[in-house]
């Protein structure tokens, strides 16, 4: 391993405004090795992350890259100095191919005129490189979202070999996706990459991490050798206290309601969902698992309206309905916390108020005379931020800059704005630390004790493991076995969904 770290950061502080984001932080970046940053969401990672890009520029402190001080860092200057990052919110062209979005803005050019052998060529190279199985013409937007991954993973090794971020690279995959991702990242740090390592999931620091650099409140706390730190002392370091790893307790057979929730021979026109039929009872946890791709996501798509509907019907709470839209599924009690956060469940330029009460507002008891009772909205803003232990706590804060973490707790906040009889959720603890993920799952625990019944749409074998009182497997669009709690485990689940399950 080289001497010299490829990045590193000396005492970097980082103001916003009253907010001191960054104080006195070091980190150095080695080629070769993959360095995990960890800490709860608002802890300061992305403005580390930022600053290393050269999005934001420090207010202390000092930025080397490759041993000499950068006064004037910019994001062209870290592109110029191999310094890239995949991140959890691609940034590709839908409808460009794969080979177009690559080279969009950096064409190779002989004489003048665009040279689209020797593109094809590199991207060729590119795509073997990442084990790839789709080909430089393929469409983008047509690739589901591990095979975009490829794509912006590609993007980032392109050029010049330095330093690659991997910003929860496997908050939606798999866990077979996610080992084929684990062994690029491999193979990019034995190839002399620097790797900078953003994760909540402690399974992964094990799997790939040689050194894990603990941050807290926008300071560095310690660094550790992976070898030679435990899971707990890591958790315990990031949240600043004694955390224990569990989950709430499941419910028992005696304390479930009626069925709240029924599918019968449910498919899609996109046909990712096909005869899919099955129950959530009052009371319980009932999780969906599967492959990426196995049509888990357009479960919830269907219930929500956005994926049309051509056979089956629905039935919410004795209300059946062949073709659900959010406006009918509301109505009817149902709450959802849909798997993109940025794209489906949040207004980014709106406040956190604002989003919070974009559906409670039409509540008989939060409005006289065709007037909303701003002062009752405002309350309910209040208890939901405290509940649910939104960061920063101002409820005029734009949701689009608060922390991945923090957006997420406002998505489940204004599912819980109000009396639901069902809440159907996807990845709800994606991209959040083990403190919060203790605090959603407490929270849907809680609805379920209130009541309400549970669809869980989760690609995390152990959140499906530990949370859910029931497991459907799907795989190809169709659910493939429905295991009791007594059955429920990751060989089962794994079994199932590479088509080894039955539903009896």
């Amino acid at each position: 391993m080289d001497a010299m770290p490829l990045v590193e950061l000396v005492g970097v502080s980082k103001r916003f405004g009253a907010n001191l984001a960054l104080s006195d932080v070091s980190l150095n970046l080695m080629p070769g090795e993959v360095h995990v940053l960890l800490g709860e969401n608002g802890a300061g990672k992305s403005t580390i992350v930022k600053t290393i890009l050269g999005t934001y520029q420090a207010d202390g402190g000092r930025l080397l890259i490759g041993g000499k001080e950068v006064a004037h860092h910019s994001p062209a200057n870290a592109r110029a100095s191999g310094i890239n990052v995949v991140m959890q919110d691609f940034s590709l062209a839908p409808t460009l191919s794969v080979m177009d979005n690559l080279f969009l803005g950096r064409q190779l050019r002989r004489g003048g005129l665009l040279d689209a052998s020797a593109m094809k060529r590199k991207t060729e190279e590119l795509l073997s490189s990442v084990g790839a199985e789709f080909d430089a013409n393929s469409e983008v937007g047509a690739l589901p979202r591990s095979e975009q991954q490829l794509v912006e993973i590609m993007k980032a090794i392109m050029g010049r070999k330095g330093l690659v971020v991997f910003d929860e690279p496997t908050a939606a995959l798999s866990d077979h996706e996610a080992e084929r991702l684990f062994q690029i990242v491999d193979r990019l740090a034995r190839e002399g990459w620097a790797i900078l390592y953003i994760t909540h999931r402690l399974a992964e620091i094990q799997r790939l991490g040689h050194r894990v650099t603990v941050i807290r409140d926008g300071r560095r706390i310690s660094e550790h050798l992976v070898r030679e730190v435990s899971n707990q002392t890591l958790i315990n370091q990031m949240v600043g206290r004694e955390v224990a790893q569990a989950y709430p307790p499941k419910a028992s057979d005696g304390s479930l309601g009626e069925v709240v929730l029924k599918l019968d021979n449910v498919t899609s026109a996109n046909r990712k969902v096909r005869g899919v039929s099955l129950t959530v009872r009052r009371g319980e946890v009932v999780a969906v698992a599967g492959l990426v791709g196995a049509g888990k996501g357009d479960v919830l798509r269907v219930l929500a309206g956005t994926e049309r509907m051509v056979e089956g019907t629905v039935k919410v709470n004795g209300h059946t309905t062949s073709q659900p839209s959010a406006r009918k599924m509301t109505s009817v009690g149902v709450g959802f916390m849909a798997e993109d956060r940025k794209t489906e469940s949040l207004a980014q330029l709106l406040t956190v108020h604002d989003n919070l009460t974009l559906e409670v507002m039409n509540v008989r008891t939060n409005a006289r005379f065709g007037l909303l009772l701003t002062r009752r909205l405002r309350r309910i803003t209040k208890d939901l931020i405290e509940r649910l232990e939104v960061r920063p706590q101002n409820p005029d804060s734009e949701v689009g800059l608060l922390s991945g973490g923090n957006q997420q707790k406002v998505v489940l906040a204004r599912a819980l704005a109000r009396q639901r009889d069902l809440l159907v959720v996807a990845e709800p603890t994606a991209g959040v630390d083990v403190g919060a993920r203790q605090l959603i799952y407490e929270q849907l625990r809680g609805a379920c004790a209130a009541g309400a019944g549970i669809l869980l749409i989760s690609s995390d074998l152990e959140e499906v493991i530990g949370l859910a009182d029931r497991v459907y497997v799907m795989n190809a669009g169709e659910l493939v076995a429905e295991l009791p709690a007594a059955e429920i485990s990751d060989e089962a689940i794994v079994a199932a969904a590479f088509g080894g399950g039955e539903i009896a």
